[in-house]
């Protein structure tokens, strides 16, 4: 159940997003290139890489577009926000009507290691802005889901 939620890429993030960047549209030109260079493909073969090239570039483009979106959407630092607030880098224990609890990080960038929630991600649209206290609910595959924010810490 643990999502991401974000309020925006950190300082080596924002560096990794911008080298991902950088890496997508060295990679985009290369391609570019090569259906530059052929011509009118000839055979079936040749039809079918050219149609790989370009579906790798609108990949690309998507990707770039997207990197772009999260760069210029979120706050640039999380001390912008509140430190009484869910924000990008908040450490959330929620606690369920069961009594169970979760605890998630809101980040831009997803880590494997960590539970976390994406900022446009249903818990993590619920999360910014809230406080301790606070009433939650958003949408997920098994029905609508409630939840009360224990604590929020902003890592150190």
């Amino acid at each position: 159940m643990a999502e991401t939620a974000t309020t925006g890429p950190g300082h080596d993030e924002r560096h990794a997003l911008l080298d991902e960047i950088e890496l997508l549209r060295a990679r985009r030109h290369v391609l570019e290139q090569d259906l530059e260079v052929d011509d009118e493909p000839k055979d079936f073969g040749e039809q079918g890489e050219t149609t790989q090239r370009r579906d790798e570039i609108d990949y690309i483009d998507r990707r770039i577009r997207d990197i772009l979106h999260l760069l210029h959407s979120v706050p640039r630092d999380p001390a912008d926000t509140r430190p009484d607030r869910v924000g990008i880098g908040s450490v959330v224990t929620l606690r369920y009507p069961d009594g169970t609890t979760d605890t998630v990080q809101v980040v831009a960038v997803r880590d494997e290691d960590v539970p976390e929630v994406t900022p446009d991600s249903p818990l993590g649209r619920a999360l910014l802005g809230a406080a301790k206290g606070d009433e939650i609910s958003w949408g997920a595959p098994e029905g609508r889901l409630r939840a009360r924010i224990e604590e929020i810490r902003r890592p150190a």
